[in-house]
């Protein structure tokens, strides 16, 4: 069984998730740190725990994608969190922290950033990180199609010393430290980065050693870490398995020690165990930000260019049933693109199911059109999405609403979406910590509607546009909540998104595992724990 993660890659940015607010002072234009050039951070030794050993982690499938410029899922970005560092995390708290980056800075308009690197950090291959690598990385995140013209603001990179470059925007663009946290922000060693390194080379606590023929990636200790004291283990192992029934069944019985779910029926497994605290230990952060199981409509084509089309669909929509009948309850109700843990959430009346306005909405459809409201609906071949397909198409049918379903191919959906060769299409997505990385989902102009676009559902508004726009010319928290919330309202109203349900992740482990959600950054902050369900390994020890 595939996991929804695996099933459906976020459109823009797989690695992009990654869980609340950019908290920066609005008199500031600096985000920087205190911890010296070359950091000292270490944790401190536990009592009955000792540094060394193996850990064996669970993932749906073999990791190929080694250059951080290629889409990731979720297995290749925990692999990515062992080999490389970025040059910015995240805190406990979601604020945007340094790590490899010493400093990062902008003019007062936010036109022109500069990275200041740390110095004395060397990739595990030897090669020095200096401000000529970082820039390359830079370089070829721009060029990248994975990166779905999230970088198009970007003029000009451009090397200033050895430690220090800038980057220049075409516009303004404020929460441009948002995108290094995430996989663009990813430094690999230039091996790595033009494709001549046999596996990833970075400059992480593990080094990548070798692939196994059944697929088990192993990485051990960089004992040339710059971070001191770390790592703590001696090697990790990466084992894929591909069922999601049968990667817990190597949880519970030992085989490995660390997995990440999502799979709704086997969460419930998961919290049915009697022995549960016993056997294994469940992290999970309900503050984060979440993926979401969602429907994008095709706005430029009908049924649904016209809105009462796209309202009555969402009027029909009970989400109560599909969150209790195809996700076992596991998760919550979806009430729009932001989580409503999230500081960036606006609280709006997500609808409710009122069938009596849905089919007075079909009514007028079929008046203005004199066509029946009846469209096609493209599922991922992923075991949980089709109950949901199923489900929403009874719900539909209620009424008056008539859905075909077909299956397409995971390889096919952002080909599909790219070219809007779709009427409605089931997706997971939404997930990114900072509400700035959906703008190329909402961008265009009215008028001049390409054929391949990284808004997929050709939805375009004005108010939108000028939103994010806007939230992009200021480092003020509270502005930018206000044009997040325009944002908000503005697809709740036009609908070219039906939000169903966002997902529960967790991350499990044995018992002997510890310190799994306590890291800490360079700059000396608690580290967010629990990052697009992937975990930081190189504090994690094993109690012996």
């Amino acid at each position: 069984m595939h996991t929804l993660r695996r099933a459906v890659r976020h459109r823009i940015l797989t690695a992009v998730s990654v869980a609340v607010l950019l908290a920066v002072a609005a008199a500031c234009s600096s985000i920087g740190s205190t911890s010296p050039t070359k950091s000292t951070i270490g944790a401190t030794q536990l009592p009955g725990v000792a540094d060394g050993g193996t850990l064996a982690m669970a993932v749906p499938l073999e990791t190929r994608r080694w250059s951080p410029v290629d889409q990731w899922t979720t297995a290749d970005l925990q692999v990515a969190r062992a080999v490389y560092d970025r040059l910015m995390v995240r805190d406990e708290n979601g604020r945007v922290v340094p790590e490899l980056a010493e400093k990062v800075s902008s003019t007062s308009n936010h036109s022109v950033w500069t990275i200041t690197l740390r110095q004395g950090i060397v990739f595990s291959d030897g090669t020095a990180l200096d401000a000529t690598v970082v820039a390359a990385n830079l370089e070829a995140q721009r060029d990248a199609a994975s990166n779905g013209g999230l970088l198009d603001s970007i003029s000009s990179v451009t090397v200033v010393d050895r430690s220090t470059l800038t980057v220049t925007m075409v516009t303004p663009w404020s929460t441009f430290p948002e995108v290094l946290t995430t996989r663009i922000g990813t430094i690999a060693a230039p091996v790595t980065l033009a494709g001549f390194s046999a596996g990833p080379v970075g400059t992480g606590p593990f080094t990548y050693a070798r692939t196994e023929p059944d697929g088990t990636v192993v990485a051990t200790a960089n004992r040339a870490y710059w971070r001191k004291g770390l790592p703590r283990l001696d090697e990790v192992r990466f084992v894929p398995i591909a069922d999601a029934a049968e990667r817990v069944d190597a949880m519970i019985a030992g085989r490995v020690q660390m997995v990440a779910v999502d799979e709704p029926r086997q969460l419930s497994r998961l919290d049915s165990l009697p022995t549960r605290d016993a056997t294994i230990v469940v992290h999970e952060d309900r503050n984060a930000e979440r993926p979401k199981v969602n429907i994008a409509l095709e706005t430029g084509r009908p049924p649904f260019d016209r809105v009462a089309a796209r309202r009555a669909v969402t009027l029909a929509t009970d989400r109560a049933e599909i969150l209790a009948k195809a996700f076992d309850g596991q998760g919550t109700i979806a009430r729009g693109m932001i989580s409503d843990t999230s500081p960036w959430f606006t609280d709006q009346t997500s609808g409710t199911r009122d069938l009596d306005r849905a089919r007075r909405l079909v009514e007028e459809y079929t008046t203005e059109t004199g066509l029946p409201l009846t469209f096609r609906l493209l599922v991922p071949p992923d075991t949980t999405l089709q109950r949901v397909a199923s489900l929403w198409r009874v719900q539909l049918s209620q009424a008056g609403i008539e859905v075909a379903i077909e299956q397409v191919e995971a390889a096919a959906v952002d080909l599909v979406g790219a070219t809007g060769q779709f009427q409605a299409m089931l997706q997971v997505g939404f997930s990114a910590a900072h509400p700035d990385v959906y703008f190329p989902l909402f961008r265009g102009i009215a008028a001049e509607q390409s054929l391949v676009s990284t808004n997929v559902t050709r939805y375009i508004n004005p108010l939108v546009t000028k939103a994010f726009i806007d939230a992009r010319s200021t480092l003020d928290s509270a502005r930018q909540v206000d044009d997040y919330r325009i944002v908000q309202e503005q697809v709740l109203v036009d609908v070219p998104y039906v939000f169903l349900v966002q997902i529960r992740q967790v991350v499990v482990s044995s018992p002997a595992v510890r310190d799994v959600m306590s890291w800490r950054s360079a700059t000396g902050a608690s580290g967010l724990g629990l990052d697009d369900a992937t975990v930081s390994l190189a504090q994690v020890r094993i109690a012996r």
